[in-house]
C-alpha cells in the first residue's frame, strides 16, 4: 500500500523540534552566557590610543586640474612608510630614546613576581640526579674554554631586553591607511591607558624626526660626492678645451661648422656629374630605339615618324602613302608596265630612300651626342676624384676636431649639470621638509578597548544558543529508533496502524482484563478498527504478529490483542508459530504440553480440540508449539498440512492470532504469510533501527507478504508528547485529555 503524498515540510519539522526541546538549548545558552561573562571580567583590560599623521607635503604652485592630479598621484607612496613607521630600527630608536626598560610592560624583569602556582614546586629538573648535573656541567665547561667576559654577558643580556622591549612595541602597534588617504592612523594597545597614549604619540614623532634625520644625513653626503666630482670635472673641461686649441691651430682649422670652399667645389661637381650621368643614359636610351626601328622591315621608315623632331619623316611617309595609294587606283586602270604607274612606283621608290637617308641622319646625330655626353661625365668624374683627394685630408682631420670639441661640450654640459646640483644641495642644507606633519595627538582613553564585556558576553550566549542547536539536532540524528508515525511513513513507505504505549506497572498483555479503561486498551482497539480499515469488505481475521529482531514487543501485543478481542466477545485462538523459542505459555502461566502445532502437523487424523489449551485468565484459545522438537520447523510451517490446520482454525474461531518468530532471525515469519491473510509489523518505538525494519520488510515483500502496516510499540506518551512528535496526530497532546483514561 502507498503512504500519503503530503508530507511537513522538514523546517517545520526541525523548529518543531527544536521548541519541544527549548530548556535544552535555554541551559546551553544561559549557561555559556554566565561563563563568557566569567570569562570576560577575568581577562586584563586593553587601552587603545590613536594619533594621526599626514604623509607629504601640501600642494603648492598648481594651477590646473590636470597638475593637482598628477601631483595627488605622484605623492610619497604610503606604502613605504608604513614599512618604515613599523620597522625594527625606529623601534629600537624609540625604546632607547624614550628608555621603555624603565617601564615593567615592556621589560619583563621589573614585573611583580607571583606567588608560585602548586605545579611549579614539581619541576623535572629536580629528576635529574646531582651526579648527572655535574657530570654534564664539567662536559660544558671543557667544550667552551674561553667563557665570555663579565662586560660581554652584560651586553647580551641588555641586548636580549632590547629586542624583546621591540617585539612587545611592534605586537601592539597598529598602522591603518584608507585607500586614496595620505593619512595614516597609529594606534597603540596596552595594558596602561597612559603607555598606550604615549606610545601613540612618539611613534610619529620618532618617524618625523628618523625622516628629517635621513634626509641631513642624505644631503650632507651628497654635498660631500658633488664637491669631489666637481674638482674632477673640473679639470677634465680644462683638459678637453686645451686639446681643441691645440688642435686647431696645430692643422689651421678655423671653422669646422662650415661648408669651406673645398667642400662647396665637390658638391657642385657631384650634382654636375649626377646631371651628365643621366644625359648619357637619355642618349644611349634614344640611340638604343633608333636602332630597333632599323631592324624593322620597312627599315624604320614607319617608326621613325615616332621620333622626335622628325617632322621631314613625317612629311615624307605622308607622301609615300598618297603616292602608294595613286598606285591602287592606277592598277585599277592600267597594267603594270603602263608608264604611268611605273613612274608612279618610282616616285614610291624615291620617297623611301629620302625616308632612308633622314633615318641615318638621325642615327648620326644621335651616335654624336652620345660620345659627348659620355666625355663629359668622364670629365666630370675625374675633376669628382680630384677634389675628392683634395678634401679627404681636411675631413679626416675636421672629425678629429669635431670629436675633440664633442668631448669638451659634454665634459663642460656635466661639470655645470653637478655645479648647479651642488649649489642646489648646499643652498637646502639644514632646511629639509619633514615630508610628514601630526594631524592629532593621541588622548588618554577613559576606558578600555578590550575587553569588550557587552559583545562578547553575547558572543558567548550565541555560541551556546548554537551549540545547543547543534546538540538537539544531534541528539535526533544520533537516535537510532523510529520515533513517530510519519518517520515510519517516510522510511519504511508503510502506513502506520497505530502506537501502543509503555506500560510502566504491571504486564501490559493483563491491561484489558485488570484495567479496560486505559490508554493502552485504547490503543489495541484503534489498532483493530485500524486493521479492518484496511479491507472494508473483508475483516482480517487470520493474521500474524511479527518484527525484524526479537525484543521489539510482538508476543506481548498478539496476546494482548487476543485477550482485547475475546473481552469483546469474539472466539479466539492465538498460535505460538516460534517452535524455536516459544513464549506464549510462559507468559499466560500455561504448563508446558507436551503436544501442539509440530504434533499437530504429523498427526493427519487428530481432533483439533485435543491439542488446545485454554488461557486462565481469558477465553483465549492457545495452540502451543507442541513437543515434536526433532521436526525442523520450516518443514512444519511450509507443509500442506499447515494450511489444513489455518483453514480448521478459521472455521472453528472468530479470530487466529499468529505469534511469529522475528524475520531477521528465522525464515518461518515468512512461510506463515503464505497461509494468513495480512501481518502485523511492530517496531520497538526509539529502538528498532531503521536499517533492520527495511531490511525485514523486504524479505516480507519478497514472499509476498501482505504486510497491513506498522505497529510503534511501547511508546513513552509522556516523552514523545513532550518532545513534539505527539503534534503528528497520534496522541495530541496526551496530557490534555489524559482524564478520559484510567490510571494503569
Amino acid at each position: 500500500m502507498g503512504v500519503p503524498q503530503e508530507e511537513a515540510l522538514p523546517i517545520l519539522e526541525y523548529l518543531q523540534l527544536l521548541w519541544f526541546r527549548r530548556w535544552i538549548i535555554i541551559a546551553f545558552t544561559v549557561f555559556a552566557g554566565i561563563l563568557g561573562w566569567l570569562w570576560v571580567n577575568q581577562q586584563t583590560p586593553q587601552y587603545m590610543a590613536n594619533s594621526t599623521v599626514l604623509i607629504g607635503s601640501p600642494i603648492t604652485g598648481v594651477t590646473t586640474p590636470e597638475m593637482m592630479m598628477l601631483a595627488y598621484f605622484n605623492q610619497s607612496k604610503v606604502g613605504d612608510e608604513l614599512e618604515v613607521m613599523q620597522s625594527r630600527s625606529l623601534a629600537r630608536k624609540v625604546v632607547e630614546d624614550y628608555e621603555l626598560l624603565t617601564y615593567p610592560e615592556f621589560n619583563p624583569s621589573l614585573r611583580t613576581k607571583q606567588e608560585p602556582g602548586f605545579l611549579e614546586g614539581f619541576s623535572p629538573s629536580d629528576w635529574i640526579p646531582d651526579e648527572w648535573k655535574e657530570s654534564l656541567k664539567s662536559t660544558l665547561d671543557r667544550q667552551h674554554t674561553e667563557m665570555p667576559s663579565e662586560l660581554a654577558i652584560e651586553q647580551d643580556k641588555n641586548e636580549r631586553q632590547i629586542v624583546n622591549a621591540i617585539n612587545i612595541l611592534l605586537g601592539g602597534l597598529t598602522l591603518s591607511n584608507e585607500d586614496y588617504s595620505n593619512v595614516i592612523t597609529v594606534g597603540y594597545q596596552s595594558t596602561s591607558a597612559k603607555i598606550a597614549a604615549l606610545i601613540a604619540n612618539e611613534m610619529p614623532e620618532a618617524y618625523i624626526v628618523s625622516n628629517l634625520q635621513a634626509k641631513y644625513d642624505s644631503t650632507q653626503k651628497a654635498t660631500k660626492w658633488l664637491s669631489e666630482q666637481l674638482d674632477e670635472l673640473r679639470q677634465e673641461v680644462e683638459n678637453a678645451e686645451r686639446a681643441v686649441e691645440i688642435y686647431r691651430a696645430e692643422y689651421g682649422l678655423t671653422d669646422v661648422g662650415g661648408t669651406g670652399l673645398v667642400t662647396e667645389q665637390l658638391s657642385v661637381l657631384n650634382s654636375q656629374l649626377i646631371i651628365a650621368r643621366a644625359e648619357r643614359a637619355e642618349a644611349e636610351a634614344r640611340l638604343r630605339q633608333v636602332q630597333l626601328l632599323l631592324q624593322q622591315e620597312d627599315g624604320g621608315a614607319e617608326a621613325a615618324t615616332k621620333l622626335s623632331g622628325a617632322t621631314l619623316i613625317q612629311q615624307l611617309r605622308t607622301q609615300e602613302l598618297e603616292a602608294s595609294q595613286r598606285i591602287s587606283e592606277l592598277s585599277v586602270e592600267y597594267g603594270p608596265k603602263h608608264p604611268r604607274m611605273i613612274q608612279a612606283e618610282a616616285e614610291v621608290d624615291q620617297i623611301k630612300q629620302r625616308i632612308a637617308l633622314e633615318v641615318e641622319k638621325i642615327e648620326s646625330q644621335l651616335r654624336s651626342e652620345l660620345q659627348f655626353a659620355r666625355a663629359r661625365e668622364q670629365g666630370l668624374g675625374a675633376s669628382l676624384s680630384e677634389a675628392e683627394l683634395a678634401t679627404g685630408e681636411q675631413n679626416r682631420e675636421a672629425i678629429q676636431l669635431r670629436a675633440l670639441e664633442r668631448e669638451a661640450q659634454a665634459s663642460r654640459a656635466l661639470f655645470e649639470t653637478f655645479l648647479e646640483q651642488f649649489k642646489t644641495a648646499s643652498t637646502t642644507e639644514g632646511l629639509n621638509e619633514p615630508g610628514a606633519r601630526i594631524l592629532s595627538k593621541a588622548e588618554v582613553p577613559g576606558s578600555a578597548y578590550y575587553p569588550d564585556v557587552q559583545k562578547q558576553t553575547i558572543a558567548f550566549t550565541f555560541g551556546g544558543l548554537v551549540l545547543g542547536i547543534l546538540l538537539v539536532l544531534a541528539l535526533e540524528a544520533l537516535t537510532p529508533g523510529i520515533t513517530n508515525p510519519e518517520q515510519a511513513e517516510k522510511e519504511l513507505r508503510r502506513h502506520t496502524l497505530g502506537i501502543v504505549p509503555f506500560v510502566a506497572k504491571g504486564a501490559p498483555e493483563d491491561q484489558p482484563l485488570d484495567n479496560p479503561q486505559s490508554v493502552y486498551v485504547e490503543s489495541l482497539n484503534s489498532l483493530l478498527v485500524s486493521l479492518a480499515l484496511t479491507n472494508p469488505d473483508h475483516d482480517p481475521r487470520v493474521f500474524q504478529v511479527t518484527s525484524s529482531i526479537p525484543e521489539e514487543g510482538k508476543t506481548t501485543l498478539a496476546i494482548s490483542l487476543a485477550r482485547q478481542l475475546a473481552a469483546n466477545g469474539k472466539s479466539v485462538v492465538l498460535v505460538d508459530g516460534d517452535l524455536r523459542r516459544a513464549a506464549v505459555e510462559k507468559r499466560l502461566g500455561l504448563k508446558r504440553r507436551d503436544v501442539g502445532l509440530s504434533d499437530l502437523a504429523l498427526a493427519p487424523d487428530a481432533q483439533l480440540e485435543d491439542y488446545l489449551s485454554k488461557d486462565p485468565k481469558s477465553e483465549v484459545a492457545v495452540l502451543a508449539p507442541g513437543s515434536a522438537e526433532y521436526v525442523n520447523a520450516t518443514d512444519v510451517l511450509s507443509s500442506q498440512r499447515m494450511k489444513k490446520i489455518v483453514d480448521a482454525l478459521r472455521e472453528r474461531f472468530d479470530y487466529v492470532i499468529f505469534d511469529a518468530p522475528p524475520v531477521m532471525a528465522v525464515a518461518d515469519a515468512r512461510q506463515i504469510s503464505r497461509f494468513v491473510e495480512t501481518t502485523l509489523f511492530v517496531i520497538r518505538w526509539n529502538k528498532t533501527p531503521v536499517k533492520v525494519a527495511k531490511a525485514a520488510l523486504k524479505q516480507l515483500d519478497a514472499a509476498q507478504a501482505h504486510i497491513a502496516g506498522v505497529v510503534l510499540q511501547s511508546v513513552d506518551l509522556k516523552r514523545y508528547s513532550r518532545i513534539g512528535y505527539g503534534d503528528s496526530g497520534y496522541y495530541y497532546h496526551y496530557g490534555k485529555y489524559g482524564s478520559y483514561y484510567s490510571k494503569g
